[in-house]
């Protein structure tokens, strides 16, 4: 769950149509707090969340292989660590097998390795099927919501970013857009 709240926290922000929240302050400079909106949200950026959810279920398999390789990878390796000695000289000795288990290693390396590639073209190719319409009709919404509210600038604001806009006297809209998204303007 943790890891959803995070992605749906990028994804919010990634709609956000500011620059960096250290800039001169502008007036109609807006912000929604991401935390409270996530914690209540209405029913399209909860839409968001259940887009980012279902894209979790779909690639769990995908990373459930690559920690199994891992895993796999990483007993292989220790069990090779132990295997090795040393001669009078201090110099390594391998047990006979060695090359075999070093063989065996390069080839799951590959393999995790590949599968990890293909796990990033996946999760960007689903991202964009399963949770891209969804962001964009959300963004849509926060900007018609900006425009109609005097906001030359919306921030989709993480905790990080609170202090320096209301230092900057940045205007709070969460509990509006929250109200107003929930009434069902278009």
């Amino acid at each position: 769950m943790k890891t959803i709240v995070v992605a749906a926290g990028l994804a919010l922000a990634a709609i956000s149509a500011t620059a960096n929240a250290q800039e001169d302050p502008a007036p109609g400079r807006c912000f929604i707090e991401v935390p409270k909106l996530l914690a209540a949200p209405p029913t399209g950026i909860a839409d968001l969340g259940a887009a980012i959810r279902a894209l979790d279920e779909k690639l769990r398999p995908q990373v459930e292989e690559i920690n199994r390789l891992k895993t796999a990878l990483e007993k292989l390796q220790a069990e090779s660590q132990s295997t090795t000695g040393y001669d009078e000289n201090g110099e390594a000795v391998t047990a006979s097998g060695a090359s075999d288990e070093a063989e065996q290693q390069q080839r799951l390396s590959a393999e995790l390795t590949a599968k990890q590639d293909q796990l990033k073209l996946d999760y960007d190719a689903q991202r964009q099927a399963l949770v891209g319409p969804v962001q964009a009709r959300v963004s849509q919404r926060a900007q018609v919501f900006a425009t109609e509210r005097g906001c030359t600038e919306l921030k989709m604001a993480r905790p990080p970013d609170l202090a320096a806009l209301r230092e900057a006297a940045a205007r709070d809209v969460t509990g509006e857009f929250v109200a107003w998204y929930d009434g069902g303007s278009t």
